[in-house]
């Protein structure tokens, strides 16, 4: 009987999963089939389009940029028309993508001067183009279109830029394009999406600017509603639509072109992007198939269920190899497992004892090291250092009290003016480096400045930079003092082992949660220890930083590979008592 209800356990664990997860294919291969794709497609379309409209952007904005050059040129020649009329004919080649002519308005709109093509517009008075009061009372360049004339000259853009002198707008350059010209914008042609796609460009009313077909140019999408909606929009979107009298649909995608009043759109018939997606409809026999396999693991599992503690021990046996806390094992399964487990979380948990007992004495070891230090520091600072001061003043006045000039003897006496000068200056960098009196008048910052000033003359051929961002404010003495060992045990590092570094930056970071210091350098590099852990006595010094990180909470990060120089990353929170409140962090702006 109770093998029978085991059976009953084992065919419920196994098809209804199958059951759940073959409907769930079924519905998720419902929904990827025709949802994902449009929206993928439409996505993908935006896209196009607008890095499309960049580039046509970029084109356009290149002709402006032209006529600016030449704008310039005509304003030197201002007052000056034949003048003026020589420049515009010497740039003809340059301006020979206005096919429309390019001409030279005054304020009231009289053609003054114009390229070869328009020479015929001389004289004449062109306010009716509606680019010239635009650009005289904007100060800017002007994108416009210019409808088919009545003697049958045919649809044209302009662009019309101010010509400056002294600052007062005196005319407009203004060049004309015509839009059935095949070679005004080459670039577009090249802009089709797929075999079937086309892309063209419409101006702020609709009307079309360039398209593949040059017999659509001059027409308007206003008759199109999907597309006279897009384009009143005049945001980056796409939409799939059904052109009117036709039964196949469309991927249509508008995008305005950045600093011109005019948008592109590009268009794509849906039947040939769905027919690349078809392939895909293997993937639900593929889901299919996984859910039968799935459900074959289940039945695997629960007739193996004893495997399952052992897999938790190989788990919990590489978390622990990664540097993850272990978590006492659950003792379940047959009684030789248990056992197992429980000698296992015993071990694991002397192990941990062990761990906790060499970093409290590692603790206790720099305890001491800084004691050792500060009264080293006391000692030098009060008797070496001011008996050397003493000397060096007796020295001076000894030099300086001699009538005669023995000059044996005065040289004799300033050689041990500055050994005596030097020999303070060593101990005072041996008091430093003993004790940071630095740290504790000045403050970190400064502290840090003195550490990196010294590296730098140690290592001459180096680019040693040292910099402090955010707000600086006062921390607890234990965090600073943290923060400058591990800078100053960084630093030694370089001047021993990376004085080929030719760069080394120091950078110390305020912020809200606390303070981040970075050494990094371009030295050989090596392999740091994992987790803080030294294999041999030279990385105690490394193992040291961790250490003091780990006494403030903190956390040291030293990346490096063999070649690639080294960054060392010590991050320190601030004690709870000086977190900032979340009003203040705002206030800081940080």
């Amino acid at each position: 009987m109770k093998r029978l209800r085991l059976q009953y356990r084992i065919a419920l664990a196994t098809f209804l999963p199958l059951t759940l997860f073959a409907l769930a294919s079924i519905g998720l291969g419902a929904y990827a089939l025709t949802v994902i794709p449009r929206g993928i497609v439409l996505e993908r379309q935006a896209a196009l389009s607008q890095l499309a409209a960049a580039a046509v952007a970029g084109n356009l904005q290149s002709h402006q940029r032209l006529l600016e050059s030449v704008a310039g040129e005509l304003a030197a020649a201002s007052g000056d028309m034949s003048r003026q009329q020589g420049t515009l004919a010497e740039r003809a080649g340059s301006l020979a993508a206005f096919g429309g002519g390019v001409r030279l308005l005054d304020r009231r709109g009289t053609v003054l001067a114009a390229t070869p093509s328009a020479r015929d517009a001389l004289g004449q008075n062109l306010t009716s183009r509606g680019y010239l009061l635009p650009v005289i009372a904007g100060g800017g360049a002007v994108f416009t279109t210019l409808p088919q004339g009545a003697d049958g000259e045919p649809p044209r853009i302009a662009i019309a830029v101010p010509l400056r002198r002294k600052g007062t707008i005196e005319g407009v350059l203004a060049g004309e394009i015509n839009l059935q010209q095949d070679d005004w914008a080459p670039g577009l042609a090249l802009l089709g999406a797929g075999q079937a796609g086309r892309a063209y460009l419409i101006d702020s009313a609709g009307t079309i600017l360039f398209h593949p077909q040059r017999w659509r140019v001059g027409q308007s999408v206003q008759g199109d509603v999907a597309l006279s909606s897009l384009a009143r929009d005049r945001r980056a979107r796409s939409i799939l639509y059904r052109p009117a009298g036709t039964r196949e649909q469309v991927v249509a995608a508008l995008a305005p072109l950045p600093g011109v009043p005019w948008a592109l759109i590009v268009e794509e018939p849906w039947r040939p992007i769905l027919a690349t997606i078809a392939p895909y409809r293997w993937t639900v026999a593929g889901l299919m198939l996984a859910g039968l396999g799935l459900s074959l693991l289940l039945l695997f599992a629960s007739l193996r269920g004893v495997t399952r503690p052992l897999t938790a021990l190989v788990a919990a046996g590489q978390g622990v190899a990664e540097g993850q806390p272990f978590q006492p094992l659950a003792e379940e399964g047959p009684p030789d497992l248990r056992v197992l487990m429980r000698a296992v979380n015993g071990m694991v948990a002397r192990l941990a004892e062990q761990r906790a007992a060499l970093r409290r004495y590692a603790r206790q070891v720099l305890v001491s090291q800084e004691e050792e230090r500060r009264r080293l520091s006391r000692d030098l600072h009060d008797e070496t250092v001011q008996d050397l001061v003493a000397l060096t003043q007796r020295l001076e006045l000894c030099v300086n009290a001699l009538e005669t000039d023995p000059g044996a003897a005065r040289q004799r006496l300033a050689e041990l003016q500055r050994m005596a000068q030097q020999t303070l200056s060593e101990v005072r960098r041996l008091s430093n480096s003993l004790r940071p009196a630095a740290l504790e008048d000045l403050g970190l910052p400064s502290a840090v400045q003195m550490l990196t000033d010294d590296l730098a003359r140690d290592l001459a051929g180096a680019q040693v930079h040292c910099e402090v961002v955010g707000r600086q404010e006062p921390l607890p003495a234990d965090l600073d003092l943290v923060v400058y060992r591990v800078c100053q045990e960084a630093l030694n590092n370089v001047r021993k082992h990376a004085a080929t570094a030719e760069h080394v930056n120091v950078a110390l970071f305020y912020e809200t949660w606390g303070i981040m210091l970075m050494v990094e350098d371009d030295g050989p590099g090596f392999q740091p220890p994992h987790d803080g852990l030294p294999d041999a006595d030279s990385d105690l010094g490394l193992m040291g930083m961790y250490e003091r990180a780990a006494q403030v909470s903190g956390q040291l990060h030293i990346i490096s590979e063999p070649g690639q120089g080294t960054t060392v990353t010590l991050r320190v929170p601030k004690p709870l008592a000086v977190q900032p409140s979340p009003g203040e962090a705002s206030e800081s702006g940080l």
